[in-house]
C-alpha cells in the first residue's frame, strides 16, 4: 500500500485535533463541568485553528465533510471525561497536548500556505501563527482564563521558528513532506523544552513579573 504526504496530513491533522481536544477539556476540568459542557470547550478549542486555517487559505472547512473529526474530538473529551487526570497533573498535561497542537496546526497551515502562488515569506508565518495559538486562545476566552500567549512564556515563538524552518528547506530543495516534519518537530520540539526548562523571553520591565525576566 502506498502511503501519500495527502494520508500522512490526514492522520496527523487528526493528531493535532485530538491535542486540542484534549487540552481543551483538561483546561475545564477544575469547573467541574459536565460532558456537554466539555465537549463543547474541546470542540471550540479543537476546530478553532483548523477553521481560520480553511477559511484564510481559501479551503473546504474539512470538520464540516469529514467523520474523523468530530468521532476524535468527542473520543478525547469522552477519556478525560471518564478518566480524568490528578490534580496536580492537569496543568502539566495540558501544556503538553497543547505544544502538540501547536506543531501540528502551525505546520500544516505553513505548509498549505506556501502552495499559494505568489504569497510572501511573513504572510506564512503570519497566517501559521495564528493557526496555531487560535483554538488556545478560543478556549481561554471561554473560560475566561489568562490566554498564554499573554503569558511569559515561550509560546509564539516556536511557531514562528517552525515555519521559518519549513521555508528554509523548502528552499533548499527538500520535500514537502520533509518540510511539514521538520516545521512540527521544531515548534513542537521547542514548546516542549519551553515547558520543561522553563525558557522565557524577556518582556517590558516594570510590570508584575519583570523581576521574573531572566
Amino acid at each position: 500500500m502506498n502511503v501519500t504526504f495527502q494520508d500522512v496530513i490526514y492522520v496527523v491533522d487528526l493528531v493535532g485535533t485530538a491535542s486540542f481536544a484534549l487540552s481543551g477539556a483538561l483546561r475545564a476540568a477544575d469547573r467541574k463541568p459536565d460532558f456537554v459542557g466539555m465537549l463543547i470547550l474541546a470542540a471550540a478549542t479543537a476546530v478553532g485553528g483548523s477553521v481560520f486555517r480553511d477559511v484564510v487559505l481559501n479551503r473546504d472547512v474539512v470538520i464540516l465533510r469529514d467523520w474523523g473529526y468530530p468521532l476524535v474530538i468527542l473520543g478525547s473529551t469522552a477519556v478525560t471525561f471518564l478518566f480524568p487526570a490528578s490534580v496536580g497533573r492537569r496543568e502539566t498535561l495540558l501544556r503538553y497536548f497543547d505544544a502538540v497542537g501547536l506543531g501540528v496546526f502551525s505546520a500544516f497551515t505553513a505548509s498549505a500556505a506556501c502552495r499559494i502562488p505568489g504569497i510572501n515569506p511573513l504572510s506564512v508565518l503570519l497566517v501559521a501563527t495564528l493557526s496555531g495559538c487560535a483554538g488556545g486562545v478560543v478556549r481561554d476566552l471561554i473560560i475566561r482564563k489568562e490566554t498564554l500567549i499573554l503569558t511569559n512564556e515561550l509560546y509564539v515563538t516556536p511557531m514562528i521558528v517552525g515555519a521559518a524552518a519549513l521555508m528554509g528547506v523548502q528552499a533548499l530543495g527538500a520535500s514537502e513532506l520533509a518540510g511539514f516534519t521538520i516545521a512540527m518537530a521544531v515548534t513542537t520540539g521547542i514548546r516542549l523544552c519551553a515547558i520543561h526548562f522553563d525558557w522565557r523571553l524577556p518582556r517590558l520591565g516594570g510590570g508584575p513579573d519583570s523581576e521574573k525576566t531572566p
